[in-house]
């Protein structure tokens, strides 16, 4: 498909704990696990996410998830540059994101994101920036645009 989506933490974490947005959230990294689209993951995430499997002492998880991203070829990880740090304080300057959030849109940009997931309503004022949609509504735009032979 070659679209290129931006995946905040909350994504990852609606999965390992089957919370509220399990459902499309699991539909989302489905899709980037069979290479319908390709998923864009800041270092940011993935502190966030090892944070939450130390503090858990889930160590084999945390190993789990660190192999699955990296060996996947449908994953790009996307380090925090003295280039993407700039974009994200611009970015928080003009939003009033917080520093995390900025980042995550700042590496999504980095790697022409069309589209950031997340379950973070607050993520939409960086709408200027990338179109940001939770994982719901990044399914069911995907799901018309295939109905309509996109």
């Amino acid at each position: 498909m070659g679209l290129n989506v931006a995946i905040d933490t909350n994504v990852f974490i609606g999965v390992k704990n089957k919370d509220s947005s399990y459902s499309f959230s699991k539909v989302v990294l489905d899709w980037i696990d069979e290479g319908r689209v390709k998923g864009i993951v800041s270092t940011v995430v993935i502190a966030e996410m090892c944070a939450g499997y130390y503090e858990t002492k889930e160590l084999r998880e945390k190993d789990d998830f660190l192999t699955h991203l990296l060996s996947s070829p449908n994953y790009e990880v996307v380090e925090v540059s003295a280039g993407v740090a700039d974009e994200a304080g611009r970015i928080r300057a003009v939003t009033g994101l917080r520093l995390p959030d900025a980042l995550v849109v700042a590496s999504g940009l980095k790697r022409r994101g069309k589209h950031l997931v997340s379950n973070d309503v607050s993520l939409k004022r960086a709408n200027e920036f990338i179109n940001v949609l939770t994982p719901r509504e990044f399914v069911e735009e995907l799901q018309a645009q295939k109905g309509q032979g996109a």
